[in-house]
């Protein structure tokens, strides 16, 4: 599965260099996603040691950049792949935790209007590490990740030209049902189930 996706992303940035428009386009999507199983979590305390708040990391939250290609297939019916970089961190007294990792997707979307689309694809997780940093620089813990689904809708802030290239512009609102597991240990399984709102960019 990961050496498909891995192929028909690098296959749909191809057909987006020398396909007519705009049958082809560029994808781009910033957002921030809620959810999730905590990995890790803690409380803070003021230098007189008064707890302040607590903290955690969770498996479906943080913030999320991806980049892909969209192929349209009929006028309401189109493919798209991309790859993200999704990361949650704390930063305290010189020490902290990341939680980052890199999905690779695949979704079908059909157009219930001219601005306004539903998808359902697959996803999959690599690169998934929880790191320590500052005090904590020798924490590591690796994750796999036992493959998901993604139910999208997307809302466009003017109507896709179907005769033109024109940038376009719109948010999204998607839910993602996936879980991971501590490397190495098969019974140490997180819930990342989660919502993610954000917005994204078509050329």
């Amino acid at each position: 599965m990961k050496k498909s996706l891995i192929g028909l992303a690098l296959a749909c940035a191809a057909l987006g260099a020398s396909a007519d428009a705009p049958r082809v386009r560029m994808y781009a999507n910033v957002g921030y996603g809620f959810g999730g199983q905590p990995l890790i979590q803690g409380i803070w305390v003021d230098s007189s040691n008064q707890q302040t708040g607590t903290w955690d990391i969770k498996t479906g939250k943080g913030s999320i950049i991806a980049l892909g290609a969209d192929v349209r297939i009929t006028d309401r019916f189109t493919v798209q792949a991309n790859m993200g970089y999704e990361t949650d961190s704390v930063e305290g007294d010189g020490a902290g935790y990341k939680f980052s990792r890199v999905p690779l997707e695949l979704i079908g979307y059909y157009s219930v209007t001219e601005r306004f689309r539903m998808g359902l694809g697959v996803r999959r997780v690599q690169n998934t590490n929880l790191q320590g940093s500052g005090g904590l620089d020798g924490r590591h813990y690796a994750y796999t990740h036992s493959g998901g689904g993604v139910l999208e809708g997307q809302y466009f802030f003017s109507a896709p030209s179907t005769t033109s290239r024109e940038p376009l512009f719109g948010m999204y609102l998607r839910y993602v049902h996936e879980n991971y597991q501590l490397r190495d240990y098969q019974d140490e399984k997180k819930d990342g189930n989660h919502f993610a709102l954000g917005l994204m960019f078509y050329y």
